[in-house]
């Protein structure tokens, strides 16, 4: 019987010529760390599969053939990534050139040792950067992303300035305040006492900097509409009314209007939204099917529906705020009401190969948007972070029919799934209360 090491490496080695040959026979390049590395390998959904199986064994290869000391050692540090966000070193690199260590640290004001040690982290850590010849710095892969990438600047933007502080600041959020306030977070301790809301609103340019990454995490297929409105009855409501609660622009509206087109829209949103929107962003053919609302979903719904839907809203709010969020709907519940949650469902633990696992704990992939083969993961890294900026949090299937269970008995879950190609799930539920049977209006 074979070693496991050695059952990893054949593994390694059959998945790597898998690979290999499929690059070669579809002339595709080769993955590379030089400044026009390729993005994407653009494998088939089989050699994605191969992939992930390679990645998975070469990680844990690299733990079985380290010491239990070597795994107790952090060997991250996000000093280096910051320094490269704040100073926007990637873009006083020239494309297809090098600049010297010393003509970068002029240009950033700063130490040349300093500068030298930063970069050096950062190619050793995360292979941003090259340093072609001694002393020099050129462009990788990954640092060419960040110079043509909008999303991925802001993602690190917000890694590092925004929530890199609050994170080593969470534990003592938890022992000082033992709390569930949006408050009373390590966010908090790090922003002046400011929530994360409080914060965007008192500084729009951080507000703008978070949308950003948020678009380039949303942009992902992972993450498309098209998921919530193909796994979903729609025909069936007839000409019903669809209320969108927390529903931003009107995005989602949009995706399930051309999807359903006898349904009619309501997107709810806070005042300062709702003055933002610009109905020209719409699809002409199905903007007359779209109304915006004023609304506060903390505060009982107007509004008499046919669906409720809530798009990665719950997961920024703690489980009694959700609770309040829920019993809010119950004014304008018919029996026969459905509510539709469109947000992540953490998978059972140790389910996730061993790469997902690690991705998952990632914060930095989730807000750069680097999903590009991930097909269920990130969970974990979604999970702390929601713990460490606004006391909230990822739930499983047990968690999501549980804080439905104590809104109120009368919400039946139905069912509780991810599909397919998608990063985020659907929670099922139908209003079970008395009074005449729904009616859609």
């Amino acid at each position: 019987m074979s070693s496991r090491i050695a059952e990893l490496g054949a593994l390694i080695s059959s998945n790597t010529q898998k690979i290999d040959e499929y690059l070669i026979a579809n002339s595709l390049p080769s993955p590379s760390f030089e400044e026009n590395g390729p993005v994407k390998l653009n494998l088939s959904a089989e050699l994605e599969s191969a992939r992930g199986a390679l990645l998975n064994a070469t990680a844990e290869l690299q733990a079985l053939l380290q010491t239990p000391d070597d795994l107790l050692r952090p060997i991250l540090n996000g000093t280096s990534l910051e320094a490269i966000s704040r100073y926007d070193m990637a873009r006083k690199i020239p494309v297809g050139g090098s600049i010297s260590f010393q003509d970068l640290a002029d240009q950033c004001s700063l130490y040349e040792p300093d500068v030298r040690r930063i970069v050096r982290f950062a190619i050793a850590h995360h292979f941003v950067f090259r340093e072609p010849r001694k002393g020099f710095v050129a462009h990788s892969a990954a640092s060419r992303r960040l110079v043509d990438t909008q999303g991925a600047r802001d993602g690190l933007g917000v890694m590092f300035d925004d929530c890199y502080q609050s994170f080593g600041r969470t534990i003592e959020a938890i022992e000082k305040y033992k709390s569930q306030d949006i408050d009373k977070t390590g966010w908090a301790l790090a922003h002046n006492g400011q929530s994360l809301f409080e914060t965007f609103g008192k500084h729009p340019e951080k507000a703008k900097r978070f949308a950003g990454s948020m678009a380039a995490f949303n942009a992902s297929p992972l993450m498309s509409h098209k998921h919530m409105a193909t796994d979903f009855p729609w025909e069936t409501l007839g000409n019903g009314t669809v209320v969108d609660l927390g529903g931003s622009h009107g995005e989602l509206c949009a995706a399930l209007a051309l999807t359903a087109p006898n349904l009619q829209f309501i997107v709810q949103e806070l005042p300062r939204t709702v003055q933002s929107v610009d109905r020209a962003t719409l699809p002409a053919e199905v903007a007359p099917r779209i109304e915006f609302m004023e609304h506060d979903f903390f505060t009982p719904q107007p509004v008499v529906a046919a669906v409720y839907t809530f798009r990665q809203i719950f997961h920024n709010w703690a489980d009694a705020n959700v609770v309040k969020i829920l019993r809010s709907l119950i004014p304008a519940l018919r029996s026969g009401a459905r509510v539709l949650v469109h947000d992540l469902i953490l998978p059972e633990p140790g389910k996730l190969p061993l790469m997902q696992e690690r991705q998952i704990r990632y914060v930095a992939n989730v807000l750069m948007g680097k999903r590009h083969y991930m097909l269920n993961g990130e969970y974990r890294a979604m999970d702390m972070l929601m713990l460490s900026i606004c006391n909230a949090r990822e739930r499983d299937e047990e968690d999501w029919r549980q804080v439905f269970t104590e809104a109120d008995s009368r919400f039946k879950v139905l069912r509780v799934f991810t599909p397919k190609g998608a990063a985020l799930g659907i929670v099922d539920v139908v209003w079970d209360g008395e009074g005449s049977n729904f009616s859609a209006k």
